[in-house]
């Protein structure tokens, strides 16, 4: 039986120019940073990544970039769903002709499925990439959850199916879920927040999926290499350096695929703060504010984006 994947993973954003286009340049900027700090894995086109803005043709350049930068270096994840069943799997064989190492979608839109077409569904779309496929589990963007039990079942049932990504702040759903280890000790159990990823590994998880990450990857991945050394101490530092950065960004008020792009680009990033409708750009006073506030503090601004000089304008 082959290992879970294991790791801090990157969501992503997709940076856009000012006219509203993809930038692929920014993003390769991005996922060199990335790399620099030793993530292990992208999150490619999920949701701080806007990717219900994205067309196919433009999902499709940021899985090539990413393969091309990250592969071999890196894990990459697409994400390859969409309102259709047919067009999900579409997605996902174009995922796999370019080279990406997992394919990831929420549960089918609009309307709910049951747990055996939730199983037909992600098995489709693993047989269509060639890939593995993720589950993502954001019950308060789709409407609706799948329960740890269903996970298991469908864990069992397929070998295809390899992880879940749970963006879900409950610790007891998420006991529920490395208890599905018990039944695929290879299935992959990650939260989709860095500040989980302390906890996750403690109890037999396998990393976190962090969108905090974009702005401070080498927040997650010190609590990482703390873990494996032994060094619970700074693993606790860290992690309470995660809650904190969460805090100054909340401020904002806004989505992280907002706040983040923008405090990058008031950090000197060559990332534009654009992002997409029904999304709100934020008012500059506000995004200075907090990148001056990152970069006063010695302990996060260590943590920054390594392409960041905290140059704050």
């Amino acid at each position: 039986m082959a290992g879970a994947f294991r790791g801090v993973v990157v969501a992503t954003l997709t940076p856009f120019t000012h006219k509203g286009e993809v930038d692929l340049e920014a993003f390769k900027w991005l996922l060199e940073g990335l790399g620099k700090a030793g993530v292990h894995g992208v999150w490619v086109g999920g949701t701080t990544g806007e990717w219900t803005s994205l067309a196919p043709w433009e999902l499709e350049g940021l899985y090539r970039i990413a393969v091309e930068t990250l592969g071999g270096k890196a894990a990459v994840f697409a994400g390859v769903g969409a309102l259709g069943w047919e067009e999900s799997l579409e997605r996902a064989r174009e995922a796999g002709d370019l080279g990406v190492d997992y394919v990831f979608a929420t549960p089918p839109l609009y309307y709910r499925a049951d747990r055996l077409r939730l199983l037909e569904y992600y098995q489709g779309l693993a047989k269509a990439s060639g890939r593995p496929a993720f589950v993502y589990n954001i019950p308060s963007h789709v409407g609706y959850g799948i329960g740890a039990g269903d996970l298991a079942w469908m864990a069992s049932e397929s070998s295809d199916i390899a992880g879940v990504k749970a963006t879900v702040g409950d610790y007891t759903y998420l006991g529920e879920l490395v208890s599905i280890k018990e039944v695929r000790r290879d299935f992959s159990i990650m939260p989709g927040t860095e500040e989980l990823l302390l906890h996750t590994l403690a109890i037999g998880g396998d990393g976190a999926v962090s969108a905090l990450a974009n702005l401070l990857p080498r927040l997650p991945t010190a609590t990482w290499e703390a873990v494996e050394r032994g060094d619970l101490r700074q693993a606790l530092v860290t992690t309470r350096l995660s809650s904190e950065a969460r805090r100054i960004l909340a401020r904002t008020g806004a989505p992280l695929a907002s706040s983040i792009k923008a405090v990058l680009h008031a950090l000197g990033a060559p990332l534009a703060p654009q992002v997409r409708r029904p999304l709100s750009p934020l008012p500059r006073d506000i995004t200075e504010a907090i990148a001056e506030r990152l970069c006063s503090s010695k302990d996060l601004a260590e943590h920054l984006n390594p392409g960041i000089e905290c140059l704050v304008s």
